[in-house]
């Protein structure tokens, strides 16, 4: 596929240069109108059909400008960040004047001590820079041969311990990193350093016991699916066995429910114990190990955060697949979206193409309900090569919700489409017109953000989030009527589809087939609903990929309640865990978790930049957690002091769930920060390492914050916690309601 500058790419670069002296970036306005430049003569010389010499010429020159624009891009982040990562990486021993100690007493990594000799300095600078952390080798070796020559150095004892730390960090190899720290924790003669090395000795200890928890469940969990499948497989007609097969499952569901409470009480204290012996957030990518096992290091990747962008893509990539098309979301509305993807979709069953497509039942009770809604589900499933299914309905916990009434509200919560095995989906979006119109016209439209993805690494990972929660958790089968679908409704899908294909496309419908009176309502109901969206008649020439990054991306999922996995808020602990400067947060439900609360505090200890941006009550969508935030917002401001929240302040409601962590790694997908994301629903978000991509993600939060109001408080003489301006400035609808909610924090687990 050729690719052009989108309007947005454009924007985006465009605050970048704008906001460049405000956020310390070089100024990168000439090479910034070379690579577009290049950027429009490439696309003209493949649009005008030039000799492939001259195309390859101008692909030349784009790739080359393109290259010295991200570079140009990110030296100053580059410059300023490498001396930090040094300093931040390499650690100095409790008790000496360079160590850092944070309020709860233990000691973080520290800048290295300034007398260091230049040689030794020199030293650690390669072995924690950018360039030897992915080759590692020569960095270690130079620091063993110094050690060998070098036994009664002073500093032997650092660098043991830099070498330790390289070996765990860069290699992964704990037990060479077991080794080294072992011998300096009973060196005499370096007593501090000792202490370092029994500390982090302890920290692999506590690894151990992590790894130990994951097994158990895991192994608890897949007794627990066991004897669900035995006790649903049961007939009603053997009705002692099946009563004797539910009661060994509801055994389980108990065992399995404590185990996992006694995690979350685990987690909090290894949290803790781990926090200060944790690498940068672009290592701690590094060691991430998705569930598939796959990687790739250079997908195409591009962000989508103009709404009309992130249709045109699912459009394109679902009308343009070849063999297969795997689609899961939460809600699934009955517009002219969510028809007309439908109507796609019937077209592609026609031809053949194995489609696999989940909804949720709580998300999705228009096209999920047995009456009056499966009708146009049913056109799919009419097709062998089509699966549909309901994830989770509420009649699969009606007995087990005794247990932990959160059951009744897990939720898959995941937002993916997987096409051809190469191309992916991921983020916020659901399928709904508050998703992919235009903010001007319709005002309430979300801000969200999704990103696409070309690599057949990536799908075959985000295929095993789907795969997991279409074929192994409490979902139900929409399924043709017995004797047929009694009520066709495959006429108005093909409809829908038509409507929408001539109105992206900037074209009239037009339509020789003789239509009946139903159906001549129902396309008239869709015209008149796409009337309202003139922004939306782009898709001609579109390209998908038009502006893409080619970095490192990762997915990190997370089952529902009823599953044992919890990737998301684990890594993104350790994200937070790792940050040296900067932790941006854009999110629209903030209902801070006692995992994240501690995290947060802990990066504030450290001096580390905190950005949040979310919703007010002017532009919420949620009551119930917007009073939640309502009730912490200012104890999140003076507990956390470094910490800075800007919210929406009119009717454009935020629904972007984005995370940007030292301008090296960023996170996007469908994670709240809330109880339900972190404990109750199945998540999935991608994970991208790469400087110009979070340059790109930063840029587009800060264009929000540009246009947001920013929450402040004073602290009394007696240290509490005034307001000088926040939610009670942007007031909503039933702001009395969310006061009163918001003294019910006892709720916040179940929000």
């Amino acid at each position: 596929m050729k690719r052009t500058p989108s309007t947005w790419v454009r924007m985006s670069l465009f605050l970048m240069l704008a906001s460049a002296t405000a956020f310390g970036q070089t100024d990168t306005r000439a090479v910034y109108d070379q690579y577009i430049s290049t950027y429009k003569a490439y696309q003209d010389a493949v649009s005008k059909g030039l000799s492939e010499t001259e195309v390859k010429k101008a692909l030349a020159a784009y790739t080359q400008a393109k290259g010295a624009y991200e570079a140009t891009l990110n030296q100053s982040t580059d410059e300023a960040q490498a001396a930090s990562d040094i300093d931040q990486e390499t650690a100095t021993p409790s008790g000496t004047d360079e160590s850092a100690t944070s309020s709860t007493g233990s000691t973080s990594s520290a800048k290295v001590a300034p007398q260091l000799p230049t040689e030794i300095r020199s030293m650690l600078q390669a072995l924690w820079s950018d360039q030897n952390r992915k080759s590692p080798d020569a960095a270690i070796s130079r620091i063993e041969q110094y050690l060998q020559a070098n036994p009664a150095s002073a500093h032997a004892a650092q660098l043991k311990y830099e070498l330790a730390k390289a070996y765990e960090q860069l290699k992964g190899d704990t037990a060479k990193a077991t080794e080294i720290l072992q011998q300096l924790a009973s060196d005499t003669r370096n007593p501090a350093w000792a202490g370092e090395a029994q500390a982090r000795l302890k920290y692999y200890a506590a690894n151990k016991q992590f790894d130990q928890w994951k097994t158990t469940l895991s192994t608890k969990y897949s007794v627990v699916a066991a004897q669900y499948g035995k006790y649903r497989d049961t007939s009603w007609l053997a009705f002692p066995v099946k009563i004797f097969r539910f009661g060994s499952y509801f055994k389980n569901v108990w065992s399995f429910t404590n185990i996992q409470d006694d995690y979350k009480t685990f987690m909090i204290a290894y949290e803790n114990l781990a926090a200060r012996f944790l690498p940068a957030p672009d290592i701690s990518f590094d060691q991430f190990r998705p569930a598939s096992g796959g990687s790739d290091d250079a997908a195409d990747v591009r962000l989508l955060y103009q709404n009309s962008d992130a249709w045109y893509t699912r459009w394109k990539l679902v009308n343009e697949a070849r063999t297969s098309i795997d689609i899961q979301y939460f809600i699934v509305d009955k517009d002219i979206f969510g028809l007309a993807l439908q109507g796609a979709l019937l077209r592609k069953a026609r031809e053949g193409l194995k489609i696999r497509f989940m909804m949720d039942a709580r998300g999705t009770k228009g096209f999920t309900r047995k009456l009056m809604g499966q009708d146009f589900v049913q056109e799919l499933v009419s097709y062998p090569n089509v699966e549909v299914k309901v994830f989770n309905p509420v009649h699969e916990n009606l007995v087990t919700f005794v247990l932990d009434p959160r059951k009744l509200m897990a939720s898959n919560h995941d937002k993916i489409l997987v096409v051809d095995g190469e191309y992916s989906v991921v983020g916020g979006r659901n399928i709904s017109s508050h998703y992919f119109v235009d903010p001007e016209d319709m005002p309430t439209a979300y801000r969200d953000c999704d990103v696409v993805v070309r690599s057949a690494a990536i799908a075959k990972q985000l295929d095993l989030a789907f795969d997991e929660e279409f074929t192994e958790r409490k979902q139900t089968n929409i399924t043709k009527d017995l004797w047929g679908n009694i009520d066709v409704m495959s006429k108005e899908l093909e409809l829908a589809f038509d409507a929408m294909s001539a109105h992206i496309g900037g074209n009239a419908l037009t339509t020789a087939q003789n239509l009946d009176k139903r159906r001549t309502k129902a396309l008239t109901e869709y015209q008149t609903e796409l009337a309202n969206y003139k922004h939306l008649k782009g898709f001609s020439g579109f390209e998908s990929f038009a502006g893409a990054h080619e970095a490192p991306v990762k997915i990190i999922d997370k089952h529902s309640l009823a599953g044992p996995r919890n990737d998301i808020t684990d890594q993104l602990i350790r994200f937070m865990d790792g940050a040296r400067s900067e932790i941006v947060i854009q999110n629209p439900y903030v209902v801070l978790t006692e995992r994240a609360n501690a995290a947060l505090k802990r990066a504030s200890a450290r001096g580390v930049r905190i950005i949040i941006h979310t919703n007010s009550p002017a532009s919420t969508d949620s009551l119930a957690t917007q009073a939640m935030f309502y009730a912490d917002w200012k104890r999140i401001l003076k507990e956390i002091p470094t910490a800075r929240i800007f919210t929406f302040a009119a009717q454009r409601k935020l629904h972007a769930k984005t995370f940007v962590f030292d301008g090296k790694v960023a996170v996007i997908g469908t994670y709240n920060m809330d109880y339900l994301s972190e404990e109750v629903n199945s998540e999935v978000v991608a994970a991208i390492k790469s400087r110009a991509f979070a340059a790109e993600l930063r840029s587009g939060i800060m264009s929000d914050i540009a246009v947001s109001k920013e929450y402040r408080i004073e602290l009394d003489d007696k240290g509490n916690a005034k307001a000088v301006f926040g939610p009670d400035d942007l007031p909503g609808k039933k702001m009395w309601l969310m006061k009163t909610l918001s003294k019910l924090t006892f709720l916040k687990s179940m929000i």
